[in-house]
């Protein structure tokens, strides 16, 4: 058997709902984001600034529908802004923009959505401590915000209101964004870095900052990666997780409170599909479904965020609780307080801080959460399933994800004359196919390798979406 996947179209129409999972969630410093399975944005938690996009500056303990917002196909929160990517690749963003990290030409904050100036083709958002990055589907990327620190890569460290593009760096397939700087990670496996590097968190060996990327030329064959507060993580294709950078509270997990500007192992993990990077900690899904965390977990307002019972710092991963029982998470999300964790079946839960109920249980709580508990109402995308008819919008829909056996890819009716292709993380095509409109397609793993590979679909060759597809073991 060779290495390639196989596909079966096995209908022209559904006749039966389709299950739309929530794997487009996002946390930012204190509030949450979830996309809905009509594309609409839903948020929840502090409000100070506007990052919720429902046209005030109250706090919402319960999730709440952000208005004007639809065909939103990628969330993304920063520290106190939000960043919402739509179909037709327009970008849109609400909250702080002292610094214009929401890229609207202007400094002023806004506490509902405005459109991003002078971006197409993006899609996909990334939200700094006060910058924001957008990844261009020709594999550029471009920034706003900030700039102090040369986190924008656009060779100065002059802050930016309207999106500039990040210099001499192109076979981008995805960002990430800290407080003071930015992650790059390119189609070959490598990482590149911009920005603050007092803490090593380039993981390049240094503590030298640069306001243009630089290769980490320790780093190859990474697959997914992560920027914290001061600190990064790296997945490589052999489920391995490498860190580097600030680690006063053994957020690295390496078992030290040693800061390390060298990439390296977290010895005590494997199978690993995806690493988020919070504030002061980490959280690491396992392709067997459970999730590990580490780091800062302790301190009266800011505990419980690795969510395994404790108040304790962590400084090597420790399994959060199952309160989800036998379901597997599929993606998690660190900020600095508080975390996320989706279950296959659609359902959301979190734990640490809820004072300002970002932990979206109907509660604003002076008591911290130690075990993960249910984010309440947050939409039709986080329960069972909605049917697709004629009417809908351009849509690609991937269940399950990830995969160790088979998946189902959707294409959405609208859409005429589609070409989906499937990349490894080194860029090769490992399939083209044209399927009609409306078909779903059945794809076999065959003896495909497990790890991340990307899946772009176009119609009439016009770019409509990227998707991550993962295959586990």
């Amino acid at each position: 058997m060779n290495t390639s996947l196989f596909f079966v179209v096995v209908s022209a129409f559904f006749m039966t709902p389709v299950l739309l999972v929530a794997q487009k969630i996002a946390a930012g410093g204190r509030h949450s984001l979830a996309i809905c399975a009509d594309s609409t944005v839903q948020s929840w938690g502090y409000n100070g600034f506007g990052q919720l996009g429902n046209g005030n500056i109250l706090e919402q303990h319960t999730a709440t529908q952000v208005p004007g917002l639809t065909k939103i196909i990628q969330v993304a929160g920063g520290l106190f802004h939000s960043l919402f990517v739509k179909s037709d690749s327009t970008v849109w963003a609400c909250g702080r923009n002292s610094l214009g990290s929401l890229g609207d030409g202007s400094n002023t904050n806004k506490q509902s959505p405005v459109q991003v100036r002078g971006l197409s083709g993006i899609v996909r958002a990334a939200g700094g401590g006060e910058h924001s990055l957008f990844l261009n589907s020709d594999g550029t990327v471009w920034a706003c915000g900030a700039n102090s620190a040369g986190q924008l890569g656009d060779g100065t460290t002059a802050h930016k209101n309207i999106p500039v593009k990040v210099k001499g760096i192109t076979g981008v397939i995805q960002v990430a964004a800290g407080a003071e700087f930015s992650l790059f990670l390119k189609n070959d496996g490598t990482v590149w870095a911009c920005g603050h590097n007092g803490f090593g968190q380039f993981g390049n060996g240094s503590t030298t900052s640069s306001n243009v990327p630089i290769q980490v030329g320790v780093l190859s064959g990474i697959i997914h990666i992560s920027a914290g507060e001061w600190h990064s993580l790296f997945v490589k294709n052999d489920g391995t997780v490498y860190s580097s950078g600030r680690n006063q509270y053994g957020q690295l997990g390496d078992g030290s409170i040693t800061n390390k500007n060298t990439a390296s192992q977290v010895t005590a993990l494997s199978g690993v599909t995806m690493a988020e990077a919070g504030g002061i900690h980490s959280v690491f899904v396992k392709n067997d479904g459970t999730v590990w965390s580490c780091g800062l977990n302790s301190g009266g307002n800011n505990d419980g965020q690795l969510g395994d019972g404790t108040a304790t710092d962590r400084h090597t991963p420790v399994q959060v609780v199952s309160t989800w029982a036998s379901a597997r998470i599929i993606h998690a999300e660190a900020t600095r307080e508080h975390s996320l964790f989706l279950t296959e079946d659609g359902i959301l839960w979190a734990s640490g801080r809820n004072n300002y109920g970002q932990l979206g249980n109907g509660t604003f709580s002076s008591v911290n959460s130690t075990r993960p508990v249910v984010s309440n109402s947050v939409c039709s995308l986080l329960s069972t399933s909605v049917h697709i008819h004629d009417e809908s919008e351009n849509e690609v829909v991937i269940y399950p994800n990830p995969f160790s056996v088979q998946t189902k890819i959707h294409i959405n009716v609208r859409m005429q004359n589609i070409t989906v292709h499937i990349y490894n993380v080194n860029g090769q095509l490992f399939r083209q196919i044209t399927p009609l409109s409306g078909e779903t397609i059945i794809l076999h793993r065959g003896n495909l390798p497990s790890g991340l590979y990307h899946v772009h679909v176009s119609s009439n060759n016009r770019f409509i979406t990227y998707n991550k597809l993962i295959i586990t073991d």
